[in-house]
């Protein structure tokens, strides 16, 4: 009778010591319960069909296509432009959540040159395809200033395409920069599987 109680609690005494690492491990990542009164900040941000929300990309995140292409920022560090071809494609991989909207594009540069800078957005399929989704040019000799897309609803799919953002100066020089890019989307009508920071 002893040798079946002492080989339970032996038993009882595995597994919990199996299983304490394990909630260990969930607990010095933070998955304990927050403090009274206190939410982490990723609990409290909810996405909302229908609303609103926005990818901004400074112009200096974007990176020439062909690697010979000679490219430089202006002073505050925002901005980009082209020291050697004014014909040379910058840009950059977005990352949207599936499903969702992107309607507008919009383009924030310095422009002091007569040409127009053109900015867009492309869809690749791992395939050697691509479709240009998204279009927005520069007004011309207007300094700082802002251009918006036409409406233009695409679907985010992220199983099927990876998407870019593409700018195109058109002028060498500093006369012509791109300081930013912005997209405006929407997330589906329905709940999906979204990551922590938008739950």
């Amino acid at each position: 009778m002893n040798k079946k109680i002492l080989a339970r609690v032996l038993g009882i005494l595995l597994v919990l010591a199996l299983l304490l690492p394990l909630a260990g491990s969930g607990v010095a990542q933070g998955a304990g319960p927050a403090p009274a009164g206190k939410t982490s900040p990723s609990a409290q941000i909810q996405a909302i069909p229908g609303q609103f929300y926005y990818l901004y990309v400074p112009g200096s995140a974007l990176r020439p296509r062909n690697s010979s292409a000679g490219w430089d920022v202006d002073l505050n560090g925002g901005c980009i432009y082209t020291t050697n071809s004014a014909g040379d494609v910058f840009n950059v991989d977005i990352q949207l959540p599936e499903q969702a909207r992107i309607l507008y594009l919009r383009m924030y540069y310095y422009d002091s040159s007569a040409t127009t800078s053109n900015a867009w957005v492309t869809a690749y399929d791992g395939e050697g395809g691509f479709d240009d989704l998204l279009y927005v040019a520069s007004t011309g000799n207007a300094g700082y200033g802002t251009s918006l897309s036409a409406l233009t609803p695409v679907m985010v799919d992220n199983f099927s395409r990876s998407m870019v953002l593409n700018w195109r100066p058109n002028e060498t020089g500093n006369t012509m920069q791109l300081c930013g890019l912005r997209i405006a989307y929407r997330m589906p009508d329905y709940p999906i599987y979204l990551p922590a920071v938008l739950k």
